[in-house]
């Protein structure tokens, strides 16, 4: 059985997973060896020759494990050469980035100074973003890696490979707790829009209730059990991805919305850049690319390449596409949540909030699967428990992680005022994996050990170059964006409360 796979992409992140060795693979050693004993047959579901194992029972031994060594996806069709086509990859690829962050784009848009310079900024990042997936091909194409932290590790050293699994975990967690405040802002919506602007003075009514007691029956058993159940609502996701953004474009001309001012380009040149941190959070699927590499058929950097960027204008054609209008119908009034901006008494609109609660619901566990297991193998190994004995306490282990993480994200979205907080914050996280990562990939990978036996020429200077161009515009986009979500926390966004 190979050791690589493709999952279900879930707004920038793979449920997936390879065991790496704890030490850095020199370029011309064999792949790390990965070592999984199978649970029993019936944690398994096979879909299209890929099975996906689920924590049905624990993989016996992780030795030297990843942090997410539960989170796996095995395949075994890819020794005989069968594989994924580069068309299905584009699909993949698009499925991992277009999510939640298409709700922020047309608030975005208005903080960077309207359209122009929204769209300005929003290409010039974009094609940014692409090249640092042509440099993940480039790099995933000379090794077998399967999981981008496996390839940093490969690439860098052991310290680098665990801080990219520890920021992955991270940022899924916090797209937990956006996924939380989504749900919220359904509710509201849909009750404004029925009940009027006093909904939230009925406790039952309330935010914060909704939120709670939805997550409590809805999320949190799905945590505590397997997953594979909720693979088939990843296409749930999708369609109200592309739905909202037909909703949106509808709206436009078929909605009588009170409007504010739009501005073109009005803007300084430090506000320019505050649409950044949803470009980076739109755009997020570099975690997801090593994987969905390991699996095409044809596996070489331009065939990658090309559906990288075949995705990737996709992704640009319904974020440029939703922002614009969405901000061209309601000017400066529009919702950090753009759904919120609309009226839910349409069935149209109405359709689109419960997809997206759905969507919501349904995403949560396979993240916070993810997160779970990375706090349980950091665990096992910061205290150096045996793997039997790690076997024999894990689904208690694995009750009380998810109880904890559990609520620490209902407390931190009930406290947290809306959507755009979060997007900035994961817009920071999103910079490390879309600049920073490739950027040290690309430098060591031309300045490596077999580098060094070549000469210096021209072409490797402007590959150092654009390597340290990526690490500097990455540091830059982790500070702006982590600096605004920590001013949207001290200062929230003034608009327009849906309850009163």
């Amino acid at each position: 059985m190979s050791q690589g796979a493709v999952g279900d992409e879930v707004d920038g992140v793979v449920a997936i997973v390879a065991v790496v060795s704890s030490k850095k693979h020199n370029n011309n050693s064999p792949s790390p060896v990965k070592v999984v004993v199978p649970a029993s047959p019936e944690s398994e579901v096979e879909e299209d020759g890929v099975a996906l194992l689920t924590d049905a029972e624990s993989p016996a031994v992780r030795e030297n494990g990843d942090l997410f060594a539960s989170c796996q996806l095995l395949s075994d069709s890819f020794e005989s050469g069968d594989g994924i086509t580069w068309y299905k990859a584009v699909f993949l690829i698009v499925n991992a980035a277009l999510g939640a962050g298409l709700l922020n784009f047309p608030r975005a848009f208005h903080e960077a100074g309207g359209v122009l310079s929204g769209n300005i900024v929003h290409v010039i990042f974009t094609t940014l973003a692409l090249g640092s997936l042509i440099i993940i091909a480039k790099c995933g194409s000379e090794r077998n890696c399967k999981t981008y932290q496996e390839l940093v590790l490969d690439m860098c050293s052991l310290g680098w490979g665990m801080a990219a699994s520890v920021f992955i975990a991270v940022y899924c967690f916090v797209t937990c707790i956006t996924f939380i405040i989504i749900i919220g802002d359904q509710f509201d919506r849909a009750f404004a829009s029925f009940l009027g602007s006093n909904f939230c003075h009925s406790w039952y009514l309330n935010r914060k209730f909704t939120m709670t007691i939805s997550s409590l029956l809805l999320i949190f058993p799905c945590c505590l059990k397997r997953i594979d159940g909720l693979r088939y609502m990843s296409y749930v996701g999708v369609l109200s991805i592309w739905y909202l953004a037909a909703i949106i474009i509808a709206e436009f001309y078929t909605g009588n919305y009170e409007k504010g001012p739009i501005s073109e380009f009005n803007v300084s040149w430090t506000q320019i850049f505050d649409v950044v941190p949803t470009i980076c959070f739109g755009y997020q699927c570099h975690v997801s690319c090593v994987p969905i590499y390991s699996c095409l058929k044809d596996r070489n950097a331009s065939t990658f390449s090309k559906a990288c960027v075949s995705a990737v204008l996709v992704c640009l054609m319904v974020y440029t596409i939703s922002a614009n209008y969405g901000y061209l119908t309601f000017g400066s009034l529009v919702d950090g949540d753009v759904l919120l901006s609309y009226d839910a008494r349409k069935i149209q609109v109405l359709l689109a909030v419960i997809l997206l609660a759905l969507k919501s619901w349904t995403t949560y566990p396979i993240l916070m699967f993810c997160v779970r297991e990375a706090i349980g193998d950091l665990y096992v190994q910061l205290r150096k428990i045996s793997p039997v004995e790690a076997a024999i306490s894990e689904p208690k282990r694995r009750r009380v992680i998810a109880v904890v993480l559990w609520a620490a994200s209902i407390l931190m979205a009930l406290f947290t005022p809306n959507i755009n907080i979060v997007v900035k914050l994961l817009g920071s996280l999103a910079a490390i994996f879309i600049f920073v990562f490739p950027g040290i990939c690309l430098l060591q990978d031309t300045l490596g050990k077999r580098g060094n036996l070549i000469p210096f020429t021209w072409s490797r200077r402007m590959l150092v170059g654009v390597a340290m161009f990526y690490v500097v515009v990455g540091m830059f986009a982790f500070g702006l964006a982590f600096t605004l979500g920590v001013r949207h926390i001290i200062h929230p966004d003034s608009s327009q409360p849906l309850c009163i």
